[in-house]
């Protein structure tokens, strides 16, 4: 092994990929066992195999322990990988931290598109049904529960969100209709 290493120190190819495929199980091995964001199998494999060829180059030869220096090698490169990894992720600055404080100002468009919307939201709901048209008002303007609105009508509980979803789609529908 040891001549396979100083062939592989001089550039041979073939060395590389034998001794690449002899730690081949191994990298699948360490490569399922972490899971890190931004990394998917293929690219953890491949920093295996990279971690073998640096510890190619950087064995000391005459050393006669390549088997565990190999092993060592990989298992320590994807150990930094996770940690380089998770310092990048907590290190990240948002810059959008800056622009939170300042609130949005409305320009003139803005109100024109709105009043626009609802005018034509209140003309669709003009089109539902008098008791749908109360339940939608009732529950989402007036921030009443279902069960007072179910109460104060003499409906059950169920029928008024069935009434509530019905008139949901239909106002859906004729918005639609509307754009």
């Amino acid at each position: 092994m040891e001549q396979l290493i100083t062939k592989a120190k001089g550039g041979d190819v073939e060395s590389i990929n034998f001794i690449i495929n002899k730690y081949k199980n191994f990298v699948f091995k360490k490569a399922s066992g972490y899971h890190i964001p931004g990394y998917d199998f293929e690219d953890l494999v491949q920093h295996g195999y990279l971690s073998i060829i640096k510890a190619i180059r950087m064995y000391k030869l005459g050393s006669r322990s390549y088997n565990g220096y190999f092993i060592n090698a990989i298992s320590t490169n994807f150990a930094a990988l996770l940690k380089g990894e998770i310092k990048h992720f907590r290190e990240v600055p948002d810059y959008n931290i800056l622009n939170k404080d300042k609130e949005y100002e409305f320009t003139v468009e803005d109100e024109v598109i709105a009043y626009d919307q609802i005018k034509k939201l209140y003309e669709a709901m003009d089109k539902l049904e008098p008791l749908e048209r109360e339940i939608i008002s009732r529950y989402y303007i007036n921030n009443e529960k279902f069960k007072d609105i179910a109460e104060d009508k003499k409906l059950l509980y169920d029928r008024t969100i069935y009434l509530r979803r019905r008139a949901i789609r239909k106002l859906r529908g004729i918005m639609e209709k509307k754009q």
